[in-house]
């Protein structure tokens, strides 16, 4: 398959929700599909919350007839909600217990409850993802393990980038994509003002690396032209990766976070 056939069609795997699409988009704003079900926020996602979260760390979320409810790593919250068919999502100030836990649950508790009150739309896909100002937030329904995206052929989007130990979120109105072809081991797509090519090269155990990466000339923002740098930069110390669901972590040679990436 040709990397223009790729960037175009997203694998098909077996589908935790019903999906249903109006337009061709297998994206679903229906607010019946996300509601009375416990979802669970992903491991992958509390990493875009805080450094190195517990692998026991329960992050829940239930919606039902206009009440948010669920726990928040170490407290239980609950509020008001409002939900649109366009997508649209939004959650009222939040009720918490005042339970103490160890500092790790607290502040990934705190970091929850702030990237909700930033949400501002909902899609299902896959599972359920929360999206905002600077927040993408995958939840899957109870303890179900999602299905595995391919690394190859999928059209990824970036969401993340981490620089000295702070994650931060893509520059507003700017997309980073990220696809790779089986066919001649060649990666590129957009790095948010210029396009780039190169070539990957995947091992054993997850193992993953790029070429030096080739790109166009063309000049953007300031904030846009660092993100670029910062991206490439990070392409290039890519060793290794790791997908759970939708979520594609790119790491450096010591198994730290360079760039979080979403394909859905």
């Amino acid at each position: 398959m040709s990397l223009r056939a790729s960037l175009g069609i997203l694998t098909l795997l077996p589908l935790v929700l019903a999906v249903c699409a109006d337009n061709g988009d297998a994206t679903v704003h229906d607010p019946a599909s996300i509601t009375g079900i416990e979802w669970k926020l992903d491991q992958p996602s509390m990493a875009t919350l805080v450094d190195g979260p517990s692998s026991d760390a329960t992050v829940s979320l239930t919606l039902m007839e206009g009440q948010a409810q669920g726990k928040a790593a170490c407290n239980t919250y609950s509020g008001g909600y409002r939900v649109g068919s366009d997508g649209s999502l939004s959650f009222d100030a939040f009720a918490v217990t005042m339970m103490a836990c160890d500092q790790p649950l607290m502040e990934l508790e705190s970091a929850y409850l702030d990237a909700l009150s930033r949400v501002t739309n909902f899609s299902a896909l896959y599972g359920m993802k929360l999206r905002g100002d600077g927040v993408v937030l995958t939840f899957w329904p109870g303890d179900s393990p999602p299905e595995s995206l391919p690394l190859v052929g999928t059209p990824w989007k970036l969401t993340t980038i981490a620089q000295g130990g702070a994650v931060s979120s893509v520059v507003a109105d700017t997309q980073v994509t990220l696809a790779l072809d089986q066919a001649d081991s060649t990666v590129a797509g957009s790095a948010g003002c210029n396009n780039y090519s190169g070539t990957y090269t995947e091992g054993e155990g997850g193992a993953l690396s790029f070429s030096a990466l080739a790109t166009t000339r063309m000049m953007c923002a300031e904030d846009v032209m660092a993100q670029e740098t910062a991206f490439l930069t990070a392409m290039e110390q890519v060793a290794s990766y790791q997908i759970e669901g939708t979520q594609l972590r790119l790491l450096d040679d010591g198994g730290a976070m360079l760039l979080g990436v979403d394909g859905a």
